[in-house]
């Protein structure tokens, strides 16, 4: 397993990247085979407020995200993030195992891009595979994000599902 921890306007010293990297072997190892070529990314902020932490992780196909903020430090930041990302692995494996005993393949997925028409601050681009729906939010609901836009197979479109207010699922098709 490869870390890869990129700090961002904060100083990580050499004792603190050790314990990181001690507690991610401690804790992930056992998700993945030992031959097995895993890059887990860590990115760290110091903001106004205290460090931000993001954790990514790809996964049975999957990039798992996992991010927490903490005032104390970035050790704080980072124990919150590492426990995200294994409660989203948990639920993540057990969607993917009760799919697969229903005879669904998992999807690949690779990173959504994100596009403002105004002031672009961050592009990500990412080869869109036919998929349906529900896999559909199953990406969403595993990066934690409000929406994501696939090429639904069903429709043979570009569409978008997206969560709403109420607790349910839209889904946005062009005509």
């Amino acid at each position: 397993m490869l870390v890869k921890i990129n700090a961002k306007n904060a100083t990580v010293y050499g004792k603190e990247q050790a314990a990181m990297e001690k507690k991610i072997e401690q804790r992930f190892s056992r998700y993945f085979a030992e031959n097995e070529d895993v890059v887990f990314s860590v990115k760290i902020r110091e903001e106004k407020i205290g460090f931000k932490v993001e954790l990514t992780l790809p996964y049975y196909g999957y990039q798992l995200r996992a991010e927490a903020s903490d005032k104390l430090g970035v050790i704080a930041a980072f124990d919150n993030a590492i426990d995200i990302m294994e409660r989203r692995m948990a639920k993540h494996k057990d969607k993917l195992l009760s799919r697969n005993k229903r005879g669904a393949e998992a999807v690949a997925y690779v990173e959504p891009a994100s596009e403002e028409p105004y002031d672009v601050v961050r592009t990500k681009t990412y080869e869109m595979k036919p998929m349906s729906v529900q896999d559909a939010i199953l990406n969403m609901e595993v990066l934690g994000h409000e929406f994501y836009m696939f090429f639904n197979a069903d429709e043979n479109k570009i569409c978008t599902v997206y969560r709403r207010k109420d607790g349910g699922y839209g889904m946005i098709i062009p005509q």
